[in-house]
């Protein structure tokens, strides 16, 4: 499988053999990091308030003090920066590893941080009447921008140096399908149904 007339293994076959040999502790990491950043990104709209211009002193008012102040926003910033950090740790430790960044860091990130934009268009049209108040405006800007970030790392990776290394092992191996049941075969090889 994967292997060229000499026996010899090609770069993308060897990324796929070393998904199964990176430690369980770097895959749960991956999934932490990504989760962590999503819990910031969905904690940050929490932190705008909604009930700003109601009276001094009236319960909602009071609530809005509680909500707005600055410990909800100091965690979601803190998730968040936990999370992008270790993203970018993990990145940098599996960089060889195209396959695996992609899967385990890119993607993630990619569908977390857009779950961030939707939460934070969500609270601000929904609760706050379409207004952007200043913690509002910051959020959309960092969810925004791992975004943009983590699709571009998506379409660079994926798109670009995988399909690369997947165009140097056809040239090497031929081409390779699925198969019916996911078991790989030769694109030549017509299975008889």
């Amino acid at each position: 499988m994967g292997e060229d007339a000499n026996g010899t293994q090609t770069r993308y076959v060897r990324m796929l053999l070393a998904l199964d040999d990176i430690p369980e502790l770097y895959k749960l990491l991956a999934a932490f990091f990504t989760w962590i950043l999503l819990a910031g990104f969905i904690l940050f709209p929490g932190t705008f308030a909604s009930w700003e211009n109601q009276p001094a002193g009236s319960t909602a008012s009071q609530i809005a003090g509680v909500i707005n102040h600055v410990p909800l926003l100091v965690i979601a910033w803190i998730c968040t920066g936990v999370g992008g950090c270790g993203m970018i740790w993990l990145w940098w430790r599996w960089h060889d590893n195209y396959i695996w960044i992609v899967n385990r860091i890119f993607v993630p990130g990619l569908l977390n941080s857009f779950a961030g934009v939707i939460s934070t268009l969500t609270n601000v049209y929904g609760s706050q009447g379409g207004f952007f108040s200043t913690t509002a405006k910051s959020t959309i800007v960092v969810t925004g921008a791992i975004t943009v970030i983590c699709g571009i790392l998506v379409l660079v990776y994926q798109f670009g140096m995988i399909r690369n290394l997947r165009k140097e092992h056809e040239r090497v191996v031929g081409a390779e399908k699925a198969g019916h049941y996911g078991e790989g075969v030769p694109e030549e090889v017509k299975r008889e149904v």
